[in-house]
């Protein structure tokens, strides 16, 4: 397996353990010094509609650092 295909699965997993747990939507976070697709994905989206990782047409030259996050707003009694 190339080193693409393994951060693609290594994200994959990452956000069924978010879509399993409390989140209700899922955040991309993007470095500060990321390249501006990074930049211009990074953002809250529903499940359905978020981006797979590592964001394609990254101009980076470590590559795409982007992560993905819960979004939890769903606390209260």
């Amino acid at each position: 397996m190339d080193q693409l295909a393994e951060k693609r699965a290594e994200h994959k997993k990452t956000l069924e353990k978010i879509k399993n747990g409390l989140a209700t939507r899922v955040r991309i976070l993007s470095s500060r010094d990321c390249c501006p697709v990074c930049r211009a994905v990074s953002g809250a989206y529903d499940f359905d509609d978020v981006p797979e990782l590592p964001i394609e047409g990254c101009s980076h030259p470590d590559g795409c650092r982007c992560t993905y996050a819960p979004v939890l707003d769903r606390f209260g009694p």
